[in-house]
């Protein structure tokens, strides 16, 4: 044998002898989480996945320039991949870069990062990529004859309704970039604080993606766990980020899994299968609490549940009807009997989040089911069927609730066709009452308003295919939400709003703040945060000794 070559294979016998000694094993443990639901199948991109599932996950792969703290129930902000940020004027905001903060693929996040995470490129708003979106092909040319990917028309409608005001990110220096806006409006910080529609991606890693639904299930973030693998629609398997900028993650493997039902997520647990799992229904909490080997956390969020209601189709054209509807919910009983208390009814459509911005004053309509017997009379309702969709439990305690306001519909007066569905909110003839929900995800009312906003999801203007409610009022009361800089004008606007959107001509029937509850090992020291996200950083998990 070569003298050098075995001088080699014995200090590669000894590292091997090193690296397997106790002393130097993995400490961290490997976590298996179970969630109800993984939002858009075969995708994890914030842009595209916007469901409630995904948030729980998306935080710990994506990251803000302005973050949140998970710890604090207001959410307050503060510094995340920027370490401060100003105005420099009316129109810019000047933010400064984290340094030495490393992309899940090695690369140390800079500048022209930033700017691609807000370009046209990255919405897919290219002429290039529009064409060949049309054309229903994956890639598109760049003018230097590289070719790049296409992202869908979802990610590419999002930029205008998302970013209204945004024209442009410019990089100063590699740690240093600007905002120009048309104008400073009083939720662009708060909006950069949002994963949705803000996580900052690595430049590279899109543009090397052989395909969207490639870069979708495999995205290239700062997050503290980085995607190994996806099992579409069934898990999603995540490492450490061991370069993670916060420290060294608490989690050497994390497996997030994807079990639909609730009982099943229970035996999981019971059973040692699931470290953790979501969305615990308030009749399951005594279970779980009797036993010394588990713990239930978790309590409300920053998301209202509601029923959505479609004014294209059927009785729901008529607006006593639909005023009706918002007098016949009973929302004390849907918080006290059937969540046990361990939630609220919110003050209407908004959150606390809001701060100065939240209307004191106003409520939902009361529940008043002789008003509401009145209300149908002057409607001339005759009996005519009125269709309610439900998902199956993808909400906690949905059936329980659906059935029994179901069951008071029906006394009142309403004949309801009840429809458990797992497409339930898909536009079609027959959709008239969707059970649903909206979450505040940054502090600012257009966050709750924006899917009955001008472009967005429920909009019939400016979403013809899909929307189901339209006012021309409202639709100028979010032109001001959007623009104003005067938080005067904005919080009677947002006032107006609610009294339109709840009372005078109603696209929606509040229920209650929705809560999501968690399952855990006892040992496991870890609390979920008052946004859809499981906070596993440095600092936020623990196992007891």
């Amino acid at each position: 044998m070569i003298p050098n070559l075995k001088i080699s294979l014995a200090s590669a016998l000894l590292a091997s002898a090193f690296l397997s000694h106790p002393a130097f094993a993995e400490t961290r443990p490997d976590i298996v989480v179970a969630i109800q639901d993984m939002g858009t199948a075969g995708s994890l991109d914030t842009t595209e996945n916007r469901s409630t599932a995904a948030r729980k996950y998306q935080n710990m792969i994506f990251e803000q320039l302005i973050a949140l703290d998970l710890s604090d129930p207001n959410l307050a902000a503060k510094p995340g991949l920027s370490t401060e940020w100003r105005w420099k004027n009316d129109t810019v905001l000047e933010v400064k870069l984290r340094q030495g903060v490393k992309f899940h693929n090695g690369d140390e996040m800079k500048a022209d990062d930033v700017v691609f995470s807000f370009s046209d490129e990255r919405y897919g708003l290219l002429p290039e990529q529009t064409k060949a979106r049309e054309a229903g092909q994956a890639t598109f040319m760049r003018a230097d004859g590289s070719t790049g990917i296409v992202p869908p028309a979802v990610t590419a409608a999002s930029r205008k309704s998302e970013w209204p005001l945004l024209k442009s990110v410019e990089k100063v220096d590699d740690y240093t970039v600007r905002f120009n806006m048309e104008k400073a409006t009083l939720d662009t910080e708060a909006r950069l604080a949002r994963v949705n529609y803000a996580a900052i991606i690595s430049k590279r890693g899109f543009q090397e993606a052989k395909s969207w639904a490639d870069y979708a299930l495999h995205p290239v973030a700062t997050g503290p766990y980085k995607v190994t693998s996806v099992d579409q629609g069934a898990a999603i398997h995540l490492v450490s980020n061991d370069a993670y900028w916060g420290g060294k993650p608490p989690i050497a493997k994390l497996d997030i899994m994807v079990v639909p039902e609730a009982a099943s997520r229970m035996n999981g647990l019971m059973s040692g299968e699931y470290d953790i799992v979501s969305d615990v229904g308030s009749d399951q909490v005594p279970l779980i609490k009797n036993s010394e080997d588990f713990d239930v956390v978790g309590g409300p969020v920053a998301n209202i549940r509601f029923i959505a209601l479609d004014t294209n189709n059927g009785s729901l054209k008529n607006r006593l009807i639909r005023q009706a509807l918002s007098h016949s919910i009973d929302r004390d009983t849907i918080v006290d009997a059937l969540w046990g208390g361990l939630t609220a009814v919110p003050q209407g459509y908004q959150h606390k989040l809001f701060g100065d911005l939240f209307v004191e004053d106003f409520k939902s309509p009361a529940y008043d089911p002789e008003l509401a017997k009145k209300l149908l009379a002057e409607a001339g309702y005759k009996g005519e069927p009125i269709t309610f969709r439900v998902f199956n439990d993808y909400y906690p305690n949905e059936l329980t609730i659906a059935q029994f306001n179901l069951d008071n519909l029906r006394k009142i007066g309403f004949n309801i066709a009840f429809a458990v569905m797992d497409n339930a909110d898909d536009p079609a003839p027959d959709r008239m009452m969707v059970d649903l929900s909206n979450t505040a995800y940054f502090a600012f009312p257009v966050a709750l308003l924006a899917n009955h906003c001008p472009y967005g999801l429920y909009n019939t203007k400016t979403n013809a295919k899909g929307g189901m409610w339209q006012n021309d009022e409202f639709d100028k009361l979010c032109g001001i939400l959007n623009t104003s800089t005067d938080k005067a004008e904005v919080k009677k606007s947002f006032a107006r709003a609610l009294q339109i959107i709840e009372v005078e001509d109603p696209a929606l029937v509040v229920l209650h703040q929705n809560a999501i509850l968690y399952g855990k090992r006892a040992d496991i020291r870890w609390k979920p945060s008052a946004m859809f996200v499981m906070d596993f950083r440095p600092g936020s998990f623990s196992i007891k000794k």
